[in-house]
């Protein structure tokens, strides 16, 4: 791996790590702060775009992470923004960004609750 993708990498986890923070309290405290969106969907597009600069010999060494979804994703909050759908962001929030960092290897940030 090369010095630019473990930065990449760094880059997924710490993002991931935010969208820990803006999870960890009840879904309904999600949606009640209207800060939370804006901040989410920030770090979802930061994962998409540390995603789409990866080398191919790294994202090939991770098979199992649906990298063209990640990019795919970035690439709709960036540029279909009036389509987000909340539950969507939260579900991926929740479920997607810490099965992503298990499968880079590391140990997601859980969500005190």
């Amino acid at each position: 791996m090369t010095r630019g993708d473990e930065a990449r990498i760094q880059d997924i986890i710490e993002a991931a790590e935010m969208a820990a923070r803006i999870t960890a309290e009840s879904r309904s405290a999600f949606y009640d702060d209207w800060k939370n969106m804006p901040v989410a969907a920030q770090m979802i597009s930061i994962i998409g775009a540390a995603a789409s600069r990866l080398s191919d010999t790294t994202t090939a060494s991770y098979p199992d992470i649906p990298w063209d979804d990640i990019r795919g994703m970035r690439n709709f909050i960036a540029h279909e923004y009036h389509n987000i759908e909340p539950e969507i962001v939260w579900e991926t929030l929740r479920t997607s960004i810490p099965e992503l960092v298990r499968s880079l290897g590391e140990e997601p940030v859980r969500p005190q609750r």
